[in-house]
């Protein structure tokens, strides 16, 4: 399961921001990329999990230790289509 999160800061700011530099993938994660990204988001994870519970436990924990707003998108890679 290939997903994307959405970041938008809450608060925190710099702190924030060394989180998500120094973050790693827990047990069961597997981490694409992480970008800083200019408009209505500030940050970008692109990540793989086994299921739902998985991934979502990885999102609610990366945004209540950055304090973000996050949005989390399941993606299809096209040629899977």
């Amino acid at each position: 399961m290939l997903l994307v999160t959405l970041l938008s800061p809450k608060g925190k700011g710099a702190e924030a921001v060394n989180y998500l530099k120094k973050l790693k993938a827990p047990k069961g994660i597997t981490m694409h990329a992480v970008y800083f990204t200019l408009g209505r988001y500030d940050g970008v994870i692109v990540f793989e999990a086994p299921d739902a519970k998985t991934a979502m436990n990885f999102v609610m924990d990366t945004g209540f230790a950055t304090d973000y707003t996050v949005e989390t998108l399941t993606a299809v890679p096209a040629k899977e289509l």
